[in-house]
């Protein structure tokens, strides 16, 4: 009895082995739970410094400059003629500086006046002298006209008034003068007193039978001639054609001198024109620059 007890107890122990091997296997057999994917702890995005306003400056506009060209088409002179009647048109002379030549009739009652102006404004100055011209019953003629019939003293002697009355004179051109520039004597008496003073002489060429280029070359005197008039009439559009023809001028031969007047409609075309003509390469210049220098 005890031998069946005994044997029952390990056949019980036996099953009770198995049972739990197999019990083991099937456990370590299980597919196991996936593991929860380990989430990645967020990385602190590095911090961007907050942007500074940067401090407005105060931005200075340079204006706009335009390059001059290089190259220079021509120079022109520009000479304007019967100042000292008026001061109509004074701002031509103190708001800008264009090189200019203000050519100032004497004993006018704005003369003086305005020879100070153009010196201030370095611009050029010169005596428009009045010359007898032919058939002068037609004309009003100036004070103090220098006549043929004049004698030597009474020449010089209106030149030294004229000269007084027009400080910072460079020289002369004549006014009208027609039958003047045609006289030897007379330009001659004329052309000795500039040389002795150092000054120049300015033909407003008004005839075609001037002597004043031939006397000025033996006397060897600062001369210069009128190229072009460019107000002989005062329309605005006659203007602005006749200084392009004096620019062609001056493309062509180097330098060309043109002679207006102390007018509103010739004043407003130049101012219109020079800056133009300077953009496009043309050199506006004093007349002294362009004195031939007959030495």
């Amino acid at each position: 009895m005890n031998n069946f007890k005994n044997f029952l107890i390990l056949v019980l122990s036996l099953i009770i082995i198995v049972q739990s091997v197999f019990i083991v296997y099937f456990v370590s057999r299980r597919p196991s739970a996936p593991k929860a994917a380990k989430v990645a702890e967020p990385v602190a995005a590095e911090k961007a410094p907050v942007p500074v306003e940067p401090r407005k400056q105060e931005v200075v506009r340079q204006p706009a400059v335009k390059p001059m060209p290089s190259v220079v088409q021509g120079k022109i002179a520009i000479v304007i003629d019967d100042w000292g009647y008026n001061l109509k048109n004074k701002d031509f002379i103190t708001d800008n500086d264009f090189h200019l030549t203000l050519s100032i009739l004497p004993f006018g009652e704005y003369s003086t006046h305005v020879a100070q102006l153009a010196r201030h404004k370095n611009k050029d100055v010169i005596i428009h002298v009045p010359m007898e011209p032919y058939n002068k019953e037609n004309y009003g003629l100036e004070e103090n006209t220098l006549l043929t019939s004049m004698d030597k003293n009474r020449i010089v002697r209106i030149l030294d008034s004229a000269f007084a009355d027009v400080p910072h004179a460079k020289g002369i051109s004549n006014h009208m003068g027609s039958k003047a520039t045609e006289d030897v004597r007379l330009m001659r008496i004329v052309m000795e007193y500039l040389k002795q003073k150092g000054m120049f002489f300015l033909d407003s060429l008004v005839t075609s039978k001037s002597v004043c280029r031939g006397l000025a070359g033996k006397l060897r005197l600062g001369f210069t001639q009128r190229d072009i008039f460019i107000d002989n009439e005062s329309d605005p559009g006659y203007i602005r054609a006749q200084v392009l023809k004096l620019a062609q001028k001056a493309k062509r031969l180097g330098v060309a001198i043109g002679i207006g007047h102390d007018r509103k409609s010739t004043i407003e075309v130049l101012k219109e024109m020079m800056p133009l003509l300077e953009e496009e390469g043309y050199q506006f210049v004093n007349l002294s620059e362009v004195v031939l220098e007959n030495e």
